[in-house]
């Protein structure tokens, strides 16, 4: 059976076959009208890398909630494509997919095609001040965590809130802030995991600048995974061996600096 890329898609209703992994999920939800649920949306990619954002309506969700597993693949034909919001982006893609009543969305239980299991879009730190403040892109963070900060464990008055410092590849530390049922389910992600872990990746953040200083903040479509959880951050966690004259050292992906 021939497959649609994501790359091939044009704006119109597109009745041709793609087969895709679904690698994230997340309900959009309006905090105007009390948390009022819009849609559900979702990350898809192809066996090309390529990602394209995808929504279900409030009125459709149910009929497809109960399928979608994040990680699986899946046959998807019979959907809207439109162009992409040039607002508060998650892909690079110029369309989106919507699905509709003709949509087909099919659990595949296995594939021959090599299709990713995780991608991010990291951005160096000048390109994510340069998107402050503007509400254009919502980047992907990876950095060493050297600090926690948590009004629910600190007992700060006020909103829920965790904050983050993170310490990038260029050594520059950035805040990632976020709130709520996000700060509650970090919390909780935490205390399974049992310590605080070294390598931390936050998904898709909003950059503001408050007073000079630059904070990430978490949307509805932020994800946190710790250390080995993402293959990128694995690999980054891992110590390469470097070889100088008279012996070696270890060197630490994260940093320029060397440690015994």
């Amino acid at each position: 059976m021939a497959f649609t890329l994501l790359s091939d898609l044009r704006a119109g209703r597109c009745s041709n076959t793609a087969e895709v992994r679904l690698l994230r999920l997340w309900e959009a939800r309006n905090i105007n009208k009390g948390g009022e649920l819009m849609s559900l949306d979702m990350l898809l990619i192809d066996e090309n890398y390529t990602v394209v954002h995808g929504t279900v309506s409030a009125l459709l969700q149910l009929r497809f909630r109960q399928r979608m597993t994040e990680g699986s693949v899946y046959t998807l034909s019979g959907f809207d494509v439109t162009r992409s919001s040039p607002k508060y982006r998650l892909s690079d893609a110029p369309v989106a997919i919507r699905f509709n009543d003709g949509t087909e969305f099919e659990k595949l239980a296995t594939t021959s095609r090599t299709i990713p299991t995780e991608h991010f879009r990291f951005r160096p730190y000048d390109q994510i001040l340069e998107l402050a403040n503007t509400g254009r892109q919502l980047p992907d963070i990876m950095g060493e965590l050297s600090a926690i900060r948590s009004t629910i464990t600190d007992r700060i008055p006020g909103a829920q809130r965790v904050m983050l410092n993170l310490r990038l590849v260029s050594d520059t530390t950035v805040c990632v802030s976020i709130f709520d049922s996000l700060a509650l389910a970090f919390h909780s992600k935490l205390d399974v995991y049992g310590r605080e872990p070294r390598i931390v990746v936050v998904t898709a953040v909003n950059p503001k600048l408050v007073s000079g200083k630059l904070y990430l903040n978490g949307t509805s479509a932020t994800r946190i995974f710790f250390d080995s959880e993402t293959a990128i951050a694995e690999w980054w966690y891992r110590p390469v061996r470097v070889f100088i004259q008279g012996g070696s050292r270890t060197k630490d992906r994260t940093h320029d600096g060397f440690r015994a």
